[in-house]
């Protein structure tokens, strides 16, 4: 008899951690599970890679998608953003309301939900985005939850007790994060186990063949970043170490950034503050990152905070050196032996990349390195991991 599983999280827009979902929805096993996955914003740049043995649905708050109701309380949700720019009268009743209004309109949302799913009951909840923790114990109906912690930072993020406190387990995606997380919530460190993401081998090869709307230089040193562009990933120390690597007199090279997010705006004045804009490309969000990845000759991850980071897999399975920062990937990368890893700082970056893209005995070298993983095997073991989860 199959199992049925939701996977709970945000919304299916272009991320790390919705890559993450999505590989891992095309490699469960649908003739042993049912599976369910339930997001909470109509976001669904990354549904059309869902198999289709997986059921969407879209609990919107502001748009009937998969229900048959509207949900009455949208007016309320919004009262209770966070004005921007408010004065600070304004942001005083603001934080009377939230203490007042916030926890009862989380309570009817949850309760608008498992009305419209008919309270059907899972054998496993997977709470895979955290900050949809709460509703998803309100709302869903099971046996049990396991609950996903993808971030790097342990003090810079939402950490929601109500989720550690109802599920069985927390996953985090690497040793290392296990015990970061362990000492930081030691209350639940007996639920905190360790299970790498999910990697989509096949599809990554495949579409990065695929045709690429920005032509890199031929004659020019080309590397690459991919990241949501937010301050733990670190870009805008990434474009303060292009101005090093120029004042150093390596200027025959052109950096881009694929990615969107809320730095996008600060980066664009930062390059242009610096006098980059020659060398220095923000690309935005890409719904197929992987031709400009494989089109690169170094892929560099600039992180000031990582969990397991899927950009480095994807790097890795398309074959590219790779530089990091010891914050993005010492887990991932051994220095000198399948990468170049140093401090979260522009001038370590700088000399990092200088220190590859000069040498190309060593750039093969990586670039051997990374096509020799066995990401095939890996996936295996994770979801048999998993398996035992569910």
């Amino acid at each position: 008899m199959k199992k049925n599983i939701i996977f709970v999280s945000t919304a299916l827009w272009i991320g790390g951690i919705e890559s993450a979902l999505v590989n891992l929805l095309n490699h469960i096993d649908y003739n042993k599970y049912n599976v369910t996955c339930l997001i909470l914003y109509n976001y669904t740049d990354m549904a059309h890679r869902i198999p289709e043995e997986c059921k969407l649905i879209v609990a919107d708050r502001d748009k009937t998608v998969s229900f048959k109701e509207p949900y009455k309380y949208s007016r309320l949700f919004h009262l209770l953003e966070k004005p921007q720019n408010a004065s600070e009268f304004r942001l005083l009743i603001w934080k009377i309301l939230c203490f007042l209004l916030k926890a009862p309109e989380a309570k009817l949302y949850a309760a608008y939900i498992k009305k419209q799913m008919k309270n059907e009951h899972f054998d496993t909840a997977a709470i895979y985005s955290d900050v949809v923790a709460e509703t998803a114990v309100r709302a869903i109906s099971a046996d049990k939850f396991l609950m996903f912690y993808h971030h790097g930072s342990m003090r810079r993020v939402y950490h929601d007790k109500y989720g550690y406190k109802k599920s069985e387990k927390i996953i985090t995606v690497s040793p290392s994060q296990a015990n970061l997380l362990k000492d930081f919530i030691p209350e639940y460190k007996n639920k905190i186990i360790a299970i790498n993401n999910i990697i989509d081998v096949e599809s990554i090869l495949e579409r990065s063949a695929e045709p690429i709307s920005v032509k890199f230089p031929e004659n020019t040193f080309n590397m690459v970043s991919c990241g949501r562009l937010s301050p733990a990933k670190g870009m805008d120390i990434a474009v303060e170490s292009a101005k090093v690597l120029i004042e150093k007199g390596f200027t025959d090279f052109n950096w881009y950034f694929v990615g969107g997010g809320p730095e996008e705006k600060n980066l664009k004045e930062q390059i242009e503050a610096l006098g980059l804009s020659q060398h220095v490309h923000l690309l935005g969000m890409q719904s197929n990152p992987y031709p400009y990845i494989a089109n690169a000759h170094l892929s560099v991850q600039p992180s000031r905070f990582e969990g397991h980071s899927v950009a480095i897999m994807e790097s890795k399975i398309l074959g590219l050196p790779i530089v990091a920062t010891k914050a993005a990937a010492k887990e991932q990368i051994t220095d000198g032996v399948n990468g170049a890893l140093c401090d979260t700082d522009p001038n370590a970056l700088a000399e990092a990349i200088l220190r590859v893209a000069m040498d190309k005995e060593l750039l093969n070298k990586f670039a051997e390195a990374s096509k020799a993983e066995n990401f095939n095997t890996k996936n295996a073991e994770n979801l048999n991991e998993l398996y035992k989860n569910f």
